[in-house]
């Protein structure tokens, strides 16, 4: 049944796979960005967390697992502290340590929706499933609130090193 579903699957959802995969080894290097560059993935995961809560049936269990899962990725950046390593780089540029969580949350993301859709495929009734669609929406939620309390954090130690240049 899991290789229908892997063979079932279109094209187009490896190629994102693959773009993924690409952009978050890409962040495996240091690197130097611009302050606007840091709201660029979690601006894009919030606006899929929103979309989830208007379009999704079962909004009460998506919205605690979102919640529940935000929670959680704050949690992992106030545990993580990713900004400690993070320099001033020149005018409104940052110096950022090659990192791993880019690449860790959006293969989280993808692989919350893969499950989602591919069980949504096969049984079109998890949909009013509210324990299905709560832990589906828990891991969005874990890299959306992991990816935007980052980008928080990121922004407040760029102003801080950046102003003291």
């Amino acid at each position: 049944m899991i290789i229908a579903i892997i063979e079932g699957t279109p094209i187009y959802v490896w190629v994102i796979l693959v773009v993924l995969i690409l952009r978050g080894l890409k962040q495996f290097k240091a690197r130097d960005v611009h302050q606007r560059a840091l709201v660029i993935i979690p601006a894009l995961f919030m606006i899929l967390a929103i979309h989830r809560l208007v379009t999704l049936d079962y909004a009460a269990a998506a919205a605690t697992g979102l919640a529940l899962g935000a929670l959680a990725g704050i949690g992992l950046v106030l545990a993580i502290r990713p900004q400690r390593r993070l320099k001033a780089a020149g005018e409104n540029t940052v110096h950022i340590e090659g990192e791993w969580h880019t690449l860790v949350m959006v293969l989280t993301l993808f692989a919350a929706l893969y499950v989602q859709n591919a069980g949504l495929a096969v049984n079109p009734e998890l949909g009013s499933h509210p324990m299905f669609m709560a832990t589906v929406n828990f891991f969005v939620g874990l890299a959306t609130g992991f990816s935007v309390a980052r980008s928080a954090a990121y922004i407040h130690k760029a102003r801080t090193v950046l102003n003291a240049v």
